[in-house]
């Protein structure tokens, strides 16, 4: 219960986050917005400030913005479909910008809090006879000060095999442990151990912070868009996909190994999204701003029943992904 009260709480902050982008250029470019809502499914609340409905729903699953015109041809002058089209690709591609600040955000401060630490120790390895167990946070080397995991693999890397005096933090307790790294098969000097992070105000540091969120957030943004070119290509199978179902249990795990992974996979999950819904197919606020680039380019609109078309199918195509991915969750769970 706890995993999926968490879940949501995920998934409503990434998708509530991504709409209130919308929802604020929007007004901020004079387009009339009906409702902006927290929620789906039937209301619980609701408030109307300047012709504007806030709404409270039942179903905690993100929520939606109501923009007049936006799928639907409008009198209104202050309609979407009305609007320039400068503004309109604004809007379409504000939800996309947000879930990019959150993730960096994010990101920003769990680099700007991290410590290197030791997520795993290798059975029968220098680390583990040494006495280095999971969780000690390592502090330094050699007397060299650990800001990241390079620092770590960079002094391990260049010891040639002489013994490494460790500073580490366990249990709130600083101690120095003394291991003698060994050669693996490729020739590279390893004590086996698993680098992970952990929360610690002992190198608080906001180039830390700059240089590690720019890092990551290059690392999350490719890989889904590599692993989107490998789908299509066929050099990945829908199994390495996970749905719904599969992320609630990757966010469940997430939060059990601590803050600093649970707010990684969080910002992740952000810009997954934003990288996800800038992808050029119909129905996605990608393939709205290619068709709105179109018309700035030819000066021809596209009419709004062949994009209402167009979106519908993109937008069945991509729920059959979804329920396909979905139930492989169910069946691997099971």
């Amino acid at each position: 219960m706890v995993t999926i009260i968490i879940a949501i709480a995920v998934f409503l902050i990434v998708i509530f986050w991504h709409e209130l982008g919308h929802f604020l250029v929007a007004v901020k470019s004079g387009i009339k917005v009906n409702e902006f809502s927290v929620g789906m499914g039937p209301k619980l609340f609701q408030k109307k400030k300047n012709n504007i409905k806030y709404s409270l729903r039942a179903l905690p699953l993100g929520g939606y913005v109501a923009i007049e015109g936006e799928d639907e041809d409008s009198e209104d002058p202050k309609a979407f479909n009305n609007a320039k089209a400068s503004k309109r690709l604004a809007v379409i591609v504000a939800g996309v910008i947000m879930n990019f600040i959150l993730g960096f955000v994010i990101l920003f401060f769990v680099n700007m809090f991290a410590q290197p630490n030791i997520a795993l120790i290798v059975e029968n390895s220098p680390a583990e006879k040494a006495g280095l167990k999971a969780n000690d946070i390592i502090l330094e080397i050699n007397e060299k000060n650990v800001k990241n995991s390079d620092d770590i693999t960079k002094y391990i890397s260049e010891s040639n095999g002489e013994e490494l005096n460790i500073l580490i933090k366990s249990n709130n307790k600083e101690k120095e442990i003394r291991v003698t790294p060994s050669k693996d098969e490729s020739g590279q000097y390893l004590i086996g151990i698993q680098i992970g992070r952990a929360f610690s105000t002992d190198n608080v540091s906001i180039l830390q912070g700059i240089t590690g969120a720019v890092k990551d957030f290059k690392i999350y943004s490719t890989a889904i868009v590599d692993a989107l070119y490998k789908l299509i290509t066929g050099k990945l199978s829908l199994d390495n996909l996970a749905g719904p179902v599969g992320t609630v249990v990757l966010i469940g795990d997430s939060a059990k190994r601590g803050a600093m992974t649970f707010f990684n996979l969080l910002a992740m999950l952000s810009i997954n999204l934003g990288v996800f819904n800038i992808m050029p197919f119909p129905a996605l606020d990608g393939g709205r701003a290619v068709l709105i680039l179109v018309e700035m380019l030819t000066g021809k609109k596209l009419p709004a029943e062949k994009e209402g078309l167009l979106n519908f199918v993109g937008l069945i195509l991509l729920l059959t992904l979804m329920v396909v991915v979905a139930f492989k969750d169910i069946v691997t769970l099971f």
